[in-house]
């Protein structure tokens, strides 16, 4: 999965003894802020990392507008309860939100995470299993541009990172 998410650079350099927190520390370091934010996706439990993010996204966002509200809220309830019918709610609503915003994307991730991507009516179709990871990397990447505002993503993946060792309990 390492490797998939991760640019060769990076995986050059990645120590597979120490943390995703741990090597994602080491590559801000370098100011490689979408390889360390990749560590922590390859690392981390995706159901929590994605929990987390949601949250982040909704403390970080400078709108709350209603259809952000609601695909968040079915994320939220998707991930205390899978029901294959709420995911592809959250995947309409997603979509209508864009895959390039933070939520949109993470609702995105949610859908490839588990389960055919047809209705129950047609032939399973399966999504590469990576892609659910990718998904939530983007959507900590376009967090972290959020966040940035008018600095650099840099800095905006430095907050995200500190948020998350703390989440962690610091390392």
């Amino acid at each position: 999965m390492k490797e998939q998410l991760l640019t060769p650079e990076a995986l050059a350099v990645y120590n597979s003894l120490q943390s995703g927190a741990e090597n994602a520390s080491q590559l801000m370091m370098a100011e490689k802020w979408e390889d360390a934010l990749a560590s922590i996706v390859a690392d981390s439990p995706q159901e929590k990392l994605m929990a987390w993010a949601l949250q982040q996204t909704l403390n970080h966002m400078t709108s709350h507008e209603q259809p952000v509200q609601q695909c968040a809220s079915e994320i939220q309830q998707w991930l205390a309860e899978r029901d294959d019918a709420r995911r592809f709610r959250v995947f309409q609503l997603a979509e209508k939100l864009g895959f390039d915003t933070p939520v949109g994307a993470l609702g995105l991730s949610l859908f490839w995470m588990d389960g055919s991507m047809t209705p129950a009516e047609f032939d399973a179709v399966y999504p590469e299993p990576h892609l659910s990871r990718l998904m939530l990397l983007c959507a900590l990447k376009l967090l972290s541009i959020e966040i940035a505002a008018e600095d650099p993503p840099l800095k905006g993946a430095q907050t995200l990172l500190a948020e998350w060792r703390a989440a962690q309990g610091g390392y």
